[in-house]
């Protein structure tokens, strides 16, 4: 290759509050069991923006940045099933099928997990992400999955990490209150934050059967689109939604059956543990990169019967099932802006 076909574009990150669209090297020659993507569609996530406004430190400087991307995929190594030419959605995350954790359907904790667009700057480890032309997918066989034919690129981003979260967001609180006799038409639910992943988790929560979802955002377009989504819109402030007087806002008087953290903000996390009843859940899966602790202690929750449930989206092993819903809601409103790749400071100072 020339030295200019050895080159592609990418958003680099520089340092907080800096990305830059440049000239890097492209990936090339797969090794064992690697794939190269060729990058259709990529997303900007808002755990991007945690390195970015310096909250969560340890990226080192010139990292490609980004983990939702969709594509086809150029080039494979040895021992890959994949072919040249398929359409496929990445999970945000690495997986390589086979450990105990991705056979059983937690593949956010696969034994050699990595998420794409974190490099280390203490030890250069990492991976490079997807805010790019070419990517390099390593486990590409159980990190990617090949787009049905009825699943555009757009929608291939959103399986990968936002849709596959809310929907994990939302089943692991119905899961939860399972043992309470109470079929999901029965329940009430809050979301808090209406960003993607908030929209994702009403979107979730309303096909797995909740038919009353209060929606909590301060932002009144995130608002207007999450009424349109069939939820009861609230602004923190506004109504007794936001006091210890939350039971009264709901259908049944005596609280919030489950309440959905989105944000990874504390406060947001407190707001939660307030509008959650006694023996409801708080399912959180926001990313908290902060040091401001926890909002409850443990005897809080002991006192009240509340259940939290936690932890990262094992995106590959729900994004199947997640692709399959995509038939019954049009996920693809809830995208806010389609720009070109050159765009991505302004996206990312805008976001």
């Amino acid at each position: 290759m020339s030295d200019q076909e050895l080159a592609m574009k990418a958003v680099v990150f520089k340092e907080p509050f800096s990305v830059e669209y440049q000239d890097v090297p492209r990936p090339t020659d797969p090794g064992e069991g690697e794939a190269i993507v060729r990058v259709i569609a990529c997303g900007l996530c808002g755990s991007d923006i945690h390195s970015y406004r310096g909250a969560e430190k340890g990226l080192q400087r010139d990292t490609v940045c980004g983990h939702e991307f969709a594509g086809i995929v150029e080039e494979v190594g040895q021992g890959v099933q994949l072919r040249p030419g398929q359409r496929v959605a990445a999970s945000f995350t690495t997986a390589c099928g086979h450990c105990w954790f991705c056979k059983h359907d937690l593949s956010s904790r696969c034994d050699i997990v990595q998420l794409f667009g974190w490099i280390n700057e203490k030890d250069g480890c990492g991976l490079h992400g997807g805010q790019a032309q070419f990517v390099r997918v390593p486990y590409a066989d159980g990190t990617l999955m090949a787009l049905p034919d009825d699943v555009s690129f757009e929608e291939g981003v959103l399986v990968g990490d936002i849709f596959s979260t809310g929907y994990f967001c939302a089943k692991k609180a119905l899961s939860a209150l399972s043992d309470a006799r109470m079929q999901p038409d029965e329940m009430t639910l809050a979301v808090v934050g209406c960003g993607p992943v908030g929209l994702c988790a009403i979107i979730s929560a309303r096909l797995l059967g909740v038919e009353t979802v209060y929606a909590i955002d301060k932002v009144q377009s995130r608002l207007d689109l999450a009424k349109k989504l069939g939820a009861i819109a609230i602004a923190p402030g506004d109504s007794p939604i936001d006091t210890a007087c939350a039971a009264s806002a709901t259908r049944s008087g005596r609280g919030f059956d489950a309440a959905l953290e989105v944000v990874g903000s504390y406060d947001a996390l407190a707001l939660c543990f307030r509008l959650v009843r006694p023996g409801g859940v708080v399912s959180s899966v926001g990313v908290h990169a902060h040091d401001k602790g926890f909002p409850v202690s443990p005897e809080q929750c002991y006192e009240c019967n509340v259940t939290f449930c936690s932890g990262r989206c094992p995106a590959r092993s729900l994004m199947p099932e997640v692709c399959a819903m995509l038939k019954k809601a049009d996920v693809s409103r809830i995208i806010s802006h389609r720009v070109p790749l050159s765009t991505a400071s302004e996206m990312y100072a805008k976001f």
